[in-house]
């Protein structure tokens, strides 16, 4: 079974928004994905710790915070960067995936 990294530039999404989008992808049906996200120097102060929180419950959350903002195509490269899976997902923060989104996918 291939492994899909979803790949996700994050800057100062609503604290909500950004649980919604994680969780989305923590419910996924398909279990083989990574979740490459990358921190664009966001300065909002939950961001980091929402991230932070979780990687730390679970590893296939990977996370980097960039040191400088470079916009959504410097951090989409970065989360590319990231990515060790056959099959790449671009997924926006503030956007949310249905639980069989990646099992659709790997059915075609």
């Amino acid at each position: 079974m291939p492994r899909y990294s979803i790949i996700t530039p994050v800057y100062d999404p609503p604290e909500d928004v950004l649980r919604a989008c994680l969780d989305s992808v923590a419910k996924q049906t398909l279990t083989d994905w990574e979740h490459c996200l990358v921190d664009d120097a966001s300065t909002q102060p939950h961001v980091a710790r929402v991230l932070e929180e979780y990687a730390t419950k679970d590893r296939r959350f990977r996370v980097l915070r960039r040191p400088a903002n470079g916009g959504i195509i410097a951090a989409s490269q970065d989360a590319l960067g990231l990515a060790t899976g056959e099959f790449v997902a671009l997924l926006d923060h503030d956007d949310l995936l249905t639980k069989d989104a990646l099992a659709q996918v790997d059915l075609v």
